[in-house]
């Protein structure tokens, strides 16, 4: 597995209309790319920084997304949204929590 990693400065002015944008363009067209397995979209309330990865099943789905993501800088610029670091890495572990049951 391969991800795309990125780390992005938000301008808090453009809140509403990031969010919109994330939610109804920027996840599901992460969600329609082939390879497409999970995706997490992060923000840090202390700094205003967003982190993001976005996991693919191999290299050439997370290099083809980060060309998208590229392609749209200036779309995400609209919204307060600045790029510091986007990159593809290789994914060399995972884990995830047992399911658990809802306790009441």
């Amino acid at each position: 597995m391969h991800a795309v990693v990125g780390s992005w400065t938000m301008d808090e002015h453009h809140r509403d209309e990031r969010n919109r944008l994330l939610h109804e363009e920027v996840v599901p067209l992460a969600k329609g790319q082939p390879g497409f397995v999970c995706g997490f979209w992060m923000h840090d309330h202390e700094t205003g920084k967003g982190h993001t990865a976005v996991i693919f099943d191999d290299r050439e789905s997370a290099t083809d997304f980060k060309t998208l993501v590229e392609s749209r800088t200036q779309r995400a610029a609209h919204v307060g949204v600045t790029s510091d670091v986007l990159t593809t890495v290789e994914v060399v572990a995972d884990a995830h929590a047992a399911h658990r049951a809802n306790a009441g």
